[in-house]
């Protein structure tokens, strides 16, 4: 892709990083949708192998980033491909709990663990290609109340707002690993 070739992002509210024609403004913030907005914040210092900082005023939290490392590496920052994860991980066990709640099922502190991979994109450089989202589940509550517990991740599945934001970018599923 040549430089003229990049899209600007001038006059839109549409992200053109798939290199797609610019979108006419819609009008402003005020005639969005009524909801609830949420704020982030990011800095930078030096080039792509630089690091920064995310903030997250609400939350009163500051989150070192960097880019992305060789598998072997060190971290010693939270790179994008694991915020993206977090945001999923944080997302569905909210949901999950919150379901697990209403049909009674007696797990007071559900976990999960994610798998994201990271692999070439067609149109150039590289995406998330998919993530799993393993329930972890204690292996007696299965034995148990298998078709409750499946029914609550389901419906996490279905009702998870940042896991439905993901799935629309790459496949997301998720698999019941007994504990």
């Amino acid at each position: 892709m040549t430089e003229s070739e990049i899209p600007s992002g001038k006059n839109t509210r549409m992200s053109q990083a798939d290199g797609a024609a610019p979108t006419a403004s819609t009008g402003t913030a005020k005639e969005q949708e009524p909801g609830q907005i949420f704020f982030a914040a990011a800095n930078w210092k030096g080039d792509g192998a630089g690091a920064g900082v995310i903030r997250l005023p609400a939350a009163g939290l500051t989150i070192p980033i960097a880019g992305s490392r060789k598998p072997d590496e060190p971290a010693a920052s939270a790179n994008p491909e694991e915020l993206l994860l977090a945001a999923v991980a944080a997302c569905f066990v909210n949901t999950w709990a919150i379901f697990l709640k209403k049909l009674q099922v007696a797990y007071p502190e559900p976990a999960i663990r994610l798998d994201g991979s990271l692999g070439k994109d067609p149109a150039g450089g590289y995406r998330m290609t998919g993530a799993v989202i393993h329930a972890l589940v204690p292996a007696s509550l299965l034995e148990k109340d298998r078709a409750r517990v499946e029914k609550t991740l389901q419906l996490s599945e279905k009702y998870c707002i940042i896991t439905k934001v993901a799935r629309a970018a790459m496949p997301v599923r998720v698999e019941i690993e007994a504990v």
